[in-house]
Formats: structure tokens, sequence, C-alpha cells
């Protein structure tokens, strides 16, 4: 009977021996091409995760900067690719033991992510903190994954669309992390154009944005308002984001000197904007006893697009998986997270020529984003979706065939390569 998902939980033959990982050059790929940033020392296996995590240890122990594993819920569901159910206790104390090679395999910088939904989440954060420390549980994160419709929506009570991604950090006081924006909607505080930008600040004449907006667009202004247009008036204030401002009101005590005299000189002259020339430091502007603000610092390029941005949050409510049967050109029902979520995870806790594991690789989507971030990576799976999946799926990021998910993000093009492994026994007894 052909493997499935939920044998990954299951013990592996063998404790106190090192299993031995067989290369299978005919599976392995290469980019025809090579760049001069390529990595070729990628390694997709197949086989009991808790073997292979015993077999990398020696190599790789602290060594890995990212885990990012997705396990089986443990639902009590069936599903295409895997079941997933186990007696509760059984389930805890094999995913124990797999943290606990995960944590010897972590640099002391390094993250861990594991994705779960609410059914083990409670218990799961107690093995975890048991094992990684309670001290260096760095943040729940709320993952929105569906909406509220279709079926579900009929039933009483609470209709679940979340689940959860609980992030440790091998070591808090030597913790590396990112600074990363997630997309947010237009911020309609900003309510004020600069229509003549190119004179001197005193001279600034302040409009409605929606205002300027009909003007640019040859639109009747009267009718600027609702929905209707919020798209494209999303789009004209990211065109320029330094001309949209809205005032903020500030304390004198909060700005040092010469800007806090500018600020009061600026209460006795209403109308006026006044600049306060900080050397070494961006300029302050007051106008009217208050601070102006220019739409410039909520814009960041995210995922390839330039947006209106926010610091990240522990709330994930940008990144639904539309499409996402579609994504790496395979499908895998109820197992498949979108690219731009492990892309995400690994901004925040990666730099390129990182080493990043999964040791639940389901269909490849780890491995696929950490190669089109240049991150090195580690990706194992014990069931035949190895071959039929994660295979496939990797061979086409590296001949640059896959557009879909992650890649126009990371302006991935192919290249690279990996080899393919598959676990195998330790050699017995020699005869004679």
């Amino acid at each position: 009977m052909p493997a499935r998902g939920r044998p990954q939980l299951l013990e592996a033959d063998g404790d106190a021996a090192t299993p031995v990982l067989l290369e299978d050059l005919a599976l392995g790929h290469r980019a025809a091409q090579a760049g001069p940033d390529d990595l070729f020392d990628n390694r997709l296996i197949r086989g009991d995760n808790l073997a292979v995590l015993r077999a990398l240890e020696p190599e790789f122990a602290g060594r890995v900067q990212c885990v990012y594993i997705d396990p089986p819920y443990n639902t009590g569901q069936v599903f295409a690719h895997y079941d997933d159910g186990l007696e509760h206790g059984r389930w805890l104390a094999l995913m124990r033991r797999r943290l606990q090679l995960l944590h010897r395999l972590l640099t002391d910088s390094g993250t861990l992510f594991v994705h779960i939904d609410d059914n083990e989440l409670a218990y799961l954060i107690t093995v975890a903190d048991e094992v990684f420390g309670r001290a260096n549980r760095i943040a729940v994160i709320t993952f929105k994954q569906s909406s509220v419709s279709g079926p579900k929506a009929v039933n009483a009570g609470f209709v679940s669309t979340a689940s959860f991604i609980v992030v440790y950090a091998r070591r808090r006081g030597a913790w590396r992390a990112g600074k990363v924006h997630a997309a947010t909607g237009r911020d309609a505080r900003y309510t004020r154009w600069i229509d003549n930008i190119d004179d001197p600040p005193e001279r600034w004449r302040l409009i409605p944005l929606r205002q300027a907006f009909a003007r640019a667009r040859g639109l009747d202004p009267g009718r600027v308002r609702g929905g209707a247009h919020e798209a494209e008036l999303e789009a004209f204030v990211l065109e320029s984001p330094h001309r949209v401002v809205r005032t903020a009101r500030i304390a004198a005590r909060d700005v040092g000197e010469p800007a806090r005299q500018v600020l009061v000189r600026s209460a006795a002259e209403p109308g006026v904007v006044l600049r306060a020339e900080r050397p070494g430091r961006e300029d302050m502007y007051f106008l009217g006893g208050e601070q102006l603000i220019f739409y410039s610092a909520k814009v960041r390029e995210v995922d390839g697009r330039r947006v209106t941005a926010q610091a990240l949050s522990t709330i994930w409510d940008d990144l639904l998986p539309n499409n996402l049967h579609k994504e790496g050109g395979v499908e895998f029902s109820h197992g498949k997270k979108p690219e731009l979520l492990l892309k995400r995870c690994l901004d925040v806790a990666t730099a390129p020529g990182d080493l990043v594991l999964d040791c639940f690789a389901g269909s490849g989507t780890t491995a696929a984003v950490a190669h089109k971030m240049r991150r090195r990576w580690l990706a194992v799976e014990l069931g035949p979706h190895a071959e039929t999946h994660c295979l496939p799926r990797l061979r086409a990021v590296v001949d640059g065939e896959d557009r879909s998910g992650a890649t126009a993000a990371t302006g991935w093009r192919g290249g690279g390569g990996f080899r393919f492994f598959r676990l195998a026994a330790p050699p017995g007894p020699s005869a004679g």
C-alpha cells in the first residue's frame, strides 16, 4: 500500500542507528546555464522525517537558519494525499521528538515556524514551550485562509476562517529578524494635495485630494465619492505620495530645537507651511501648529508591488489563497499554502544564502519559494508526492518555467539545482 501523509508522524525503526541517505543522481536537476549566485547543494529527500532529521544532524546541527513546517493538524479527516488522525497523546509525543531534533539543527539566531489549526494549537504550544523555552516564543500569528462563504457559512455558531503560525526563536537574545511590511488599504486620513510642490514650502497651496484627482482624470469633482473610484484614487496617491499630506498633533516637548521653535511659530502663521531643517535627518514640516505628514512615509514595495503598507503584525489577512490550486503546477488539496505566505516567513527570518528546512514538504512549496529567494534548502517528504509533486515542481523552478506564486515578487528567472535522496536502511552485519 503506498505511503500517505499520515506516516510522517510514525516512529522510525532503529532508533540507535544512524540512517544513510542514498543519493539518486537520476532524479536530481541542474539549470542548463549557471549564474554566479546559483545554489546547487539543495536536497530533496524522500523518507520518514524523524529518521531523516537524525541522519542530517551530524552534518547540519546548528546550521539551519529557518525551519517552516506544516504538519498534519490531527483533525481526524482523510484527504486526497494523506490521512490526518492520530490519538491525541501520541500526536503530541511524536511532534515533541521532531521539535527536539529541529531545535538542535537551528542556529542560535534561527527561527521556527509551525503552521497549525486550532485543533491542537494550545497543546502544540505547550510542547514547543517545553522544547524551545517559553521565553523564546516570539509570536502566534493568525492567518486568514478563507472567507465566510460557501456551505460552511450555513452552519450555526462560528465559521472557521483562520489557521495559526507559532513562531519560536532558537535563542531570543541572538534572534535575527528582518523588518517586513504588509500591504494595507489606502489611509483615508490623508485628504490634502500639494498643488505646487516645486515652490518653496511657505508658498505651497494645499487643495482637497479628490479635487486634484478629479482634475487629473478629467472628472466632475462632485461625482468623485464612495467606492466607485477608489482603485483609481489609490493608484493616483501611489503615483505621487510625496504630494499627499495630512496634519497631526504633536507636542512641543516631542521635537528638539530648532524644530520646536518652528512648530511654535507655525501656530502664529496659519495657512503657511514652515520647514524645520535637521542636518543628517529628514526635515520636518509644520502647518497651523501641527506636523505635516507625507503619504510617502506609508509607501513600500511589498512582494514586487508598490503599495500602502504597515509594519507586519500578527494578523495576516492580506494573503488569501486565490488560485492556490494553480501554484507550482501541482494539485495538493487541503495541504498547500500560498507561496507568498512562505515568502513572508522567509523575509522575516532569512537572508540570501541562508539554509531553510521543511521536513513536512508536502507539494514542495517551502523549497520552491526558498529557491526563488536564493536560499539554500532541505526538504523532506515521506509520501509518493515527493516524486509526483515536489520533483516536477522544483524542476520547473530551476528551469525558470514556473511563473506562478512568488516568481514575480522575487524576480526569479531560473537557475541553481538540487539533488534527490532516498532514505536507505543501515547496512546489516556482513556475512561470514
